[in-house]
């Protein structure tokens, strides 16, 4: 056993998989007298239990000449489960085919459903195989992973056939793992007081304009074929302005995909995703997830941020406005979590001095007659518990306010003509002030330094 030991060496694969046998002295090998006992010896020395190649014992016994080392023992790997699938019936897309003479105002495609229409369907998960090691232990697989899809709005779910069917006419919208078939609000005019206020669960069509003072609020998209004023407009998926905004300082509009608009004028523009702009970004602040884009237009005055990308035509103006563009941060919940600090520390400081206040109006001895002091204990108490209450509330809103976007190692803007003077350039904490104009050029993060290349060599 001691000359087998001398001989051979067994190498084990870090995952315990496989086994290998190397031969240390080949003269040795040829005279060394073994037989299959020893070398099982051997193999339990190693505590190998598993998957042995007893055909390579016979050769090995045979002094057959090998191509060393060789592979002695092979375990049996896991095969974890496939992950379950979501298999869609119907086309869920809200792109549409474009060509160089396709028009800017044909946006998107609806999708849509009939009653009774089978939506998707869900794949099950494949059963998980657990391995073995050449130890013979036993290899834990992962099982596969159901797909998550639930049924919403208009949608039901068959368990015989594992499938959805739409039970009402309307648009498909997939939001946080539901499948809803939403009915569609139209307004065939100009928001009035006719209307009122919209706030609606589905998608809302305005074949008009929202003057100042309204609200428009949906769960799903937002399309407006007019002029949005001083108004408010609030969407969980997609908003469409053809006209533009012209906010007038007041007008804001959020959607929680993209934001379409022909301009923007004095608004606010907050886009989970990205925002389009036909014409120019004036005097305004925007803030997309992704990326805002001007197709043919300018970003003169106020600031855009964006997670990705900003491309215009031009950045600023021959007056050399201020403006202001961000790259993965949001500015203005950096400016609204300014405000939440600010407050916070505030609200700390009134709460430790009535916390004060009560210590005192404690060891102060209360009789009767002492109404005044009865009612200025009150008074304390009740002002206490409503600056922790508004404590409490400003904490929860600072958790809640998304400061960063995208990744501004990876961000870029782009100027298609001229960018001016008195443009503040911002990747996160990094800045750069524009002090002379520059063309056709695109600013990005390298190194922590943001660097000017020219679009075209």
């Amino acid at each position: 056993m001691e000359q087998l030991r001398e001989c051979f060496q067994v190498v084990l694969e870090k995952d315990g998989l496989s086994a290998e046998l190397d031969c240390l002295d080949r003269g040795m090998y040829k005279e060394l007298k073994m037989d299959e006992e020893l070398l099982n010896s051997l193999m339990k020395e190693n505590q190998i239990h598993y998957g042995l190649n007893q055909t390579y014992f016979h050769h090995l016994i045979a002094k057959e000449d090998l191509s060393f080392p060789i592979t002695i023992a092979k375990g049996k790997p896991a095969i974890n489960g496939i992950d379950g699938e979501i298999v869609y019936h119907s086309n869920f897309t809200t792109e549409i085919d474009r060509d160089s003479n396709a028009n800017f105002r044909d946006i998107m495609r609806i999708p849509a459903a009939t009653t009774g229409q089978k939506l998707a369907t869900l794949k099950p998960p494949t059963n998980e195989e657990d391995g073995i090691n050449v130890f013979n232990k036993k290899i834990r697989a992962n099982p596969g992973k159901a797909a998550l899809l639930n049924p919403g709005k208009n949608v039901v779910f068959h368990q015989e056939d594992q499938s959805f069917y739409a039970e009402a006419e309307g648009q498909l919208s997939i939001m946080d793992n539901t499948l809803h078939v939403y009915p569609v609000y139209e307004v065939h005019e100009t928001l009035s007081m006719k209307y009122g206020n919209l706030d609606f669960v589905g998608n809302i069509i305005i074949h008009g304009d929202v003057p100042s003072g309204f609200s428009v609020k949906a769960t799903a998209d937002i399309k407006i074929y007019g002029l949005v004023e001083a108004a408010t407009i609030i969407a969980g998926g997609t908003v469409y302005i053809a006209e533009g905004l012209a906010g007038q300082k007041e007008g804001s509009v959020v959607a929680g995909e993209t934001v379409r608009v022909g301009y923007i004028n004095q608004g606010s523009v907050v886009a989970g995703k990205d925002i389009f702009v036909e014409n120019s970004i004036l005097h305004s602040t925007c803030a997309a997830g992704e990326k805002v884009y001007c197709q043919k237009g300018n970003i003169i005055g106020g600031s855009v941020s964006a997670g990705k990308s900003v491309e215009a035509m031009d950045v600023g103006n021959r007056l050399h406005i201020k403006t202001e563009i961000s790259l993965g941060i949001n500015k203005l919940a950096m400016e609204k979590e300014q405000v939440l600090v600010t407050k916070k520390k505030e609200l700390e400081e009134e709460i430790a001095k009535l916390s004060i206040l009560g210590k005192r109006m404690e060891n102060t001895s209360l009789t009767t007659s002492e109404a005044k002091l009865r009612i200025t204990k009150l008074r304390q108490r009740n002002l206490y518990e409503k600056a922790c209450n508004e404590l409490a509330t400003v904490t929860e809103n600072l958790k809640m306010v998304k400061v960063t976007l995208g990744n501004q190692q990876t961000a870029s803007i782009t100027v298609r003509q001229n960018l001016y003077r008195n443009v503040l350039i911002a990747f996160g904490k990094y800045k750069k002030a524009i002090k002379s104009g520059s063309h056709y050029v695109r600013l990005e993060m390298n190194k922590n330094e943001i660097v000017t290349h020219p679009l075209f060599s």
